[in-house]
């Protein structure tokens, strides 16, 4: 079973990321969002997670334990992924995940809860493997879209995190409406605009992927 973490001190986009890796995976999320009810809303297959369970990591399943109780979670499919809150959460070492992926928005304070996430990730896993995207959510034409680009790369290079790759994720209303209508990403393509307007995204999930699978396993 390999496990995939979405995490960031604040915001960038973890959920929704998440859940569209999820629907591409055919898996399962835990929710650890103590303020997010993932499970009424998430169309995909979704397992809130008390903020009073332990956490032990096996090859093939997540152990979760409270004073009194005992769960064993396990995926039919090869993969597993945690979605953690926006907030700091001493179980995103315990989940001891293979791939950590670290989403960002362009503003400054966000890309700077990105850099120590990644150095508190490696603070406790030196051998951890993270994956960083920048979420255009706020840039509207290509030359602000380039600039942040290059900003971003620069905090990265700064922080000695070179040896990661970075991806990009367009401005796109999607996310927006895979929550408003509770659908997947395929119906929502097709009840609303044309898949043209969505390649980038599929681009996205797809380099994701592969990443995992493939080149970064």
């Amino acid at each position: 079973m390999l496990l995939i973490t979405t995490a960031n001190f604040r915001s960038g986009g973890k959920s929704s990321i998440a859940r569209l890796l999820a629907e591409k995976l055919n898996t399962t999320i835990l929710n650890f969002d103590k303020k997010r009810d993932s499970e009424a809303y998430n169309v995909v297959s979704t397992i809130n997670i008390p903020e009073n369970k332990s956490i032990i990591r096996n090859d093939d399943s997540l152990i979760l334990r409270d004073k009194i109780t005992e769960q064993t979670i396990r995926t039919k499919s090869n993969y597993l992924i945690c979605d953690l809150g926006g907030y700091f959460d001493e179980r995103l070492v315990d989940l001891k995940s293979d791939f950590y992926i670290i989403p960002s928005f362009d503003d400054y304070e966000s890309i700077s809860e990105s850099m120590r996430t990644a150095h508190y990730i490696l603070k406790n896993n030196i051998k951890a493997k993270i994956i960083f995207i920048l979420n255009g959510a706020f840039i509207v034409d290509k030359t602000t879209r380039d600039d942040k680009i290059k900003e971003f790369q620069e905090h990265i290079e700064v922080n000695g995190f070179v040896r990661f790759p970075t991806l990009f994720l367009p401005k796109t209303t999607l996310m927006r409406k895979l929550v408003d209508e509770n659908s997947k990403k395929d119906d929502i393509k097709g009840k609303f605009e044309q898949n043209i307007k969505y390649k980038n995204v599929d681009k996205l999930i797809d380099e994701l992927v592969d990443l995992i699978t493939v080149h970064y396993s």
